[in-house]
């Protein structure tokens, strides 16, 4: 007669997590040997001022933002044109 034995009390040395992360050698990398995946921490970047006040939850601090980028963008305009003449003027 064959014994069976009893599997119920038995505890794993490994958990699953380890081994499932073992890496498995491929057919073609059979002599190569992996190396081990090395987390890297991720950065938490801050948001930057325009960035905040652009995605910003009240409707008056969004406004405000687009103002002044607007009044920003139309003063840099007129600052290339008067540049550009004054560049012309000297050529």
């Amino acid at each position: 007669m064959s014994e069976q034995k009893d599997n119920t009390n038995m505890t794993h040395d490994e958990s699953v997590s380890k081994i499932q992360e073992t890496p498995i050698a491929s057919v073609n990398n059979v002599d190569k040997t992996e190396s081990k995946r090395v987390l890297k921490a991720e950065v938490v970047k801050k948001k930057s001022f325009s960035d905040r006040m652009k995605t910003h939850r009240f409707f008056l601090v969004r406004g405000i933002y687009y103002i002044f980028y607007s009044v920003w963008a139309i003063v840099m305009g007129i600052g290339m044109v008067i540049a550009w003449l004054i560049a012309m003027l000297f050529i």
